[in-house]
């Protein structure tokens, strides 16, 4: 408790007592009781070498419990391991270098800090910080092109997490960090530490060529992303297809599956590959099933019966498990099973809801698409 107020009251013995009251206000000082304290005993730091001099290698986070005025601003002071000057600590409590690393000159450091308050007599504590200095960048980081494809329903996206860049580096301690051409910046961007990628929102339909770039700080390494937006409508959803697969998840399905899923459909159905296009995503009942909901278009975008192309791929449901090696469980336009109603007499009303979006990323794929609803209703 750093204050009391006391309300004091004073009266006389006579008759009717006289009294009066007055306030003391107390205040409890602080005294310099508690030590700064470290947020680790111990540091241990891998630096490439050949930095910049005045490169950043470690941030020194220090508590103390006392007062301000018994805290900082603190001292810091490397006691030993430190005799040729190669490093300095700001009193940020920032270790930086003050001279070049040389791995064949050195390749090791053990530096004693101490950190002190500002109290009287000043507190202090200590630290090692183990210092390993490894050879610089050789290596390039590689980084995979991405292609991402997103449903809207509606001419305009509404934004938000589309997918991550995959880099690499055979550089074991490198740092990748992440960019995007500034050009693109109002309409994109993305997370310079984890290459995660977001779409800002009211992005029109359409295609877009994203410039992505990562560094390890040496080597700078650029790849282009391909985002597709494309439009679905109420006719289009009318005319979907929907497939049911066993034990597969949307991103194996995206990683493993879908090129040759797509390619074996072009062939089953005489289309081109790029017209067709999955709507939709999504795990079954039970979960670990996966709904694929699909748009097979015609040259200038009509499209084909859809009895006509249910016919073809349930006939060749086996042929597609074989190319596949996973099991199709059902191909469905219409969901009727326990109405109690003739198939022809069966309307089914397929809807998406926009404000269920989910990205299913890999390295190279990215779909993101509306949860998407089946009901089936009786018109006898």
């Amino acid at each position: 408790i750093s204050g009391y107020t006391l309300t004091v009251q004073a009266s006389d013995n006579g008759s009717p007592p006289k009294l009066n009251t007055t306030t003391v206000n107390i205040d409890v000082s602080d005294v310099n009781d508690n030590p700064p304290v470290f947020s680790k005993g111990n540091y241990s730091v891998i630096i490439q070498e050949n930095k910049p001099i005045g490169f950043s290698v470690l941030q020194l986070v220090v508590t103390d419990k006392d007062s301000s005025h018994n805290g900082p601003p603190f001292l810091f002071t490397i006691l030993t391991g430190n005799e040729e000057g190669t490093f300095q600590i700001t009193q940020q409590g920032v270790l930086t270098t003050s001279a070049a690393l040389n791995r064949k000159v050195r390749d090791h450091y053990l530096l004693h800090v101490k950190v002190a308050d500002n109290g009287k007599p000043p507190l202090s504590s200590l630290t090692y910080i183990d210092i390993r200095v490894i050879e610089e960048s050789i290596y390039s980081p590689a980084i995979l092109p991405l292609e991402i494809f997103i449903t809207a329903f509606g001419e305009e996206y509404s934004g938000g997490v589309i997918g991550k860049i995959h880099a690499t580096d055979q550089d074991i301690y490198d740092t990748l960090t992440y960019s995007l051409d500034r050009k693109m910046e109002s309409l994109f961007s993305v997370s310079s530490t984890g290459g995660k990628l977001i779409a800002h929102k009211r992005l029109d339909v359409g295609q877009y060529l994203l410039n992505v770039t990562v560094t390890d700080g040496k080597f700078t390494t650029a790849a282009d992303i391909t985002v597709h937006i494309r439009q679905i409508t109420q006719d289009i959803l009318n005319h979907s297809i929907a497939i049911r697969f066993a034990n597969l998840s949307p991103e194996e399905f995206i990683g493993d599956y879908w090129r040759n899923f797509q390619r074996a459909l072009r062939n089953i159905l005489g289309v081109r590959r790029n017209d067709i296009q999955i709507v939709s995503l999504q795990p079954s009942d039970p979960s670990s099933n996966l709904d694929v909901l699909l748009n097979i278009e015609k040259s200038g975008s009509s499209h084909h019966p859809t009895r006509i192309l249910l016919h073809k791929i349930n006939s060749s449901v086996p042929d597609l498990e074989e190319i596949l090696g996973v099991r199709v469980i059902d191909v469905f336009h219409k969901l009727c099973a326990g109405l109690d109603c003739p198939l022809k007499f069966c309307e089914e009303k397929v809807t998406v809801d926009e404000n269920i979006m989910s990205t299913h990323s890999t390295a190279r794929l990215s779909f993101v698409t509306p949860r998407h609803h089946r009901t089936a209703v009786c018109l006898c």
